[in-house]
């Protein structure tokens, strides 16, 4: 039995030893980005029978009986809890808020050539504009469209031009809202003029020349009706008489606006240009004036204005320009990320474009990836298959930019358990002890 106590000894140094391991790493990589805790769980080894099931003269059953064998190691588990976020003002470093992995590139050389996933987001440009890890791995994910949708194919690297422009781009719509106050008068004779709210807004042709568009509301005597006149002081677009230049009173488009007894518009009316639709529905939702062809490239291009973002309530008129889809030429600014994960270009001249959207993997059992080093994982049989999704649509996930994830290592809790090792290891050497002066007994026993 003294032998069998000295096997039972090492097995137990041997499993603490490993646990005394796993605590260590732990602490050694408290401060590891993304670093996610682990934990030896033990076993019992099978033990040796003593006395088998049998049966008394009674009738009655006697237990079996087994002598353990010692400890083994059955697993070492990894804790994939959200760590805390900590800002870092950068904005290329990114942490997911919820589960998931973000992908980077097969190692180049590499006897496998699985991508590699982390939650580790200390990420650069390199000089051709590529999203790297800091182990110069590319970042993958998925090209965004002009609609904003991620076209979720093939996985290609995260990248953009360092040299990028943002095209002109003429005016074609431009919003109207805001209120015309029912309070407000109309004329009090054929010579004079009812109360009247002009407002103004940049509009740009195909150049990304800016031009200023103008439109004056004029109260009718008729109740909840208003006159507009759209004026263009520079001269781009094409009055009434297909001639250039609506400088004069008549401008180049105008028409009435009734509202309904709710505040809500009720129809446009157009006597010059045309009617605007931008949904294609039945009802004319505003005034649709051309651009004179020498502003354009495009012949027969457009201005629309929709005006039935008014209303008519008591109280002050607070009528304005909300918008327009025109813009000049301008330089890159600067790059971020959203919360879903897209690349997005800024420009000086206010235009956002989206470029990519980074790809977020997740498996059915993260427990079955296999470690990498340098904060890398790879699925395995027992992982799962990787499943693809975007941040926010697919998983419960977002991507917080200017921020690192830290490890989830409990500093107290692994110093804790360190004590607890290292004395469960003394307590198995002790056993080696006794079972050697056992042994040393029973050899004395011939003398």
């Amino acid at each position: 039995m003294s032998l069998e106590s000295l096997s039972i000894g090492v097995s137990g140094l041997r499993s603490h030893q490993t646990r005394l391991d796993t605590v260590s790493n732990n602490i050694a990589n408290s401060s590891t980005t993304a670093f996610k805790r682990q934990r030896a769980a033990f076993s019992e080894e099978l033990g040796q029978a003593v006395l088998g099931v049998r049966g008394t003269a009674g009738g009655s059953a006697i237990n079996p009986s087994k002598v353990g064998r010692g400890v083994s190691v059955a697993s070492i588990d990894r804790n994939f809890s959200q760590g805390s976020l900590n800002n870092t003002g950068i904005k290329t470093d990114l942490a997911l808020n919820g589960d998931g992995f973000f992908v980077a590139s097969p190692r180049s050389g590499a006897a496998s050539d699985q991508r590699r996933l982390t939650r580790a987001g200390n990420f650069t440009f390199n000089q051709n504009g590529e999203l790297v890890t800091a182990n110069g791995l590319n970042v993958q994910g998925w090209e965004v469209g002009e609609d904003g949708t991620a076209n979720t194919g093939e996985l290609k690297n995260v990248r953009f031009d360092p040299n990028a422009q943002s095209g002109a781009k003429a005016t074609t719509e431009a919003q109207v809202g805001g209120n015309l106050s029912a309070d407000a008068k109309g004329p009090p004779n054929s010579s004079s003029k009812g109360d009247i709210s002009e407002i103004s807004s940049v509009i740009y042709d195909d150049q990304g020349k800016a031009h200023n568009v103008v439109i004056e509301f004029e109260k009718t005597n008729t109740e909840d009706t208003w006159d507009y006149t759209v004026k263009d002081p520079d001269g781009v677009l094409v009055d009434e008489n297909d001639t250039a230049g609506g400088i004069d009173e008549a401008g180049v488009a105008n028409g009435t606006i009734e509202f309904k007894d709710n505040g809500s518009v009720g129809s446009i009316d157009v006597n010059e240009a045309g009617n605007f639709n931008p949904d294609g529905g039945p009802n004319n939702d505003g005034v649709s004036i051309a651009w004179r062809d020498d502003a354009v490239q495009e012949k027969n291009k457009s201005l629309g204005i929709n005006l039935r973002g008014l209303t008519q309530y008591s109280g002050s008129t607070t009528s304005k320009f909300q918008s327009q889809n025109g813009n000049s030429s301008g330089e890159l600014s600067g790059v971020q990320f959203t919360p879903e994960g897209k690349l997005q270009l800024n420009y000086t001249n206010g235009v956002q474009e989206e470029k990519y959207q980074l790809a977020i993997g997740d498996v059915n059992n993260p427990n079955g990836l296999e470690q990498q080093g340098e904060n890398f994982f790879t699925t395995t049989g027992a992982s799962g298959d990787l499943q693809l999704g975007q941040a926010g649509r697919d998983l419960q996930t977002s991507v917080v930019s200017g921020a690192l994830e830290s490890s989830n290592v409990d500093l107290a809790k692994e110093f804790s358990d360190l004590i607890k090792a290292q004395r469960s290891y003394q307590a198995s050497s002790q056993i080696i002890t006794t079972a050697d002066e056992v042994l040393n007994q029973t050899v004395q026993l011939k003398r």
